[in-house]
């Protein structure tokens, strides 16, 4: 039978503080996949802290990025006369997995705010 390991040391592995290529999120772990372990504690602060690297957040910024672009690129061509568009706020969040997303539920705060204006 293989010694387990104490909860701390699995823990430091899976989410380095000191690790420039991860990207820290605090919230739930996300939910362990099927066939995997997941360890419980009593509710320690690195429980609630877990990381992404920061090539995957990169690239979920660079996609809303993306989509943004195709969005904005025309959705406001058709103003009402004598009327201009100056300013476009998005409110976009993290999800528990620590994925960014468009806001889509009330209550929900964002923590990422991105304006456009009219250059």
């Amino acid at each position: 039978m293989a010694k387990r390991k104490p909860a701390a040391s699995v823990a430091s592995q899976v989410t380095s503080v000191d690790d420039p290529n991860v990207i820290l999120f605090q919230g739930p772990k996300p939910l362990a996949k099927p066939g995997t372990v997941q360890l419980h504690s009593f509710g320690t602060v690195i429980d609630k802290i877990f990381g992404r690297k920061v090539e995957d957040v990169k690239a979920d910024f660079d996609k809303v990025s993306d989509q943004l672009n195709t969005i904005l690129s025309t959705a406001f061509s058709k103003v009402t006369a004598g009327m201009k568009m100056d300013e476009v706020e998005i409110a976009l969040g993290f999800t528990a997995e620590g994925k960014l997303a468009f806001i889509a539920q009330a209550g929900v705060e964002a923590s990422v705010k991105v304006t456009f204006k009219r250059a």
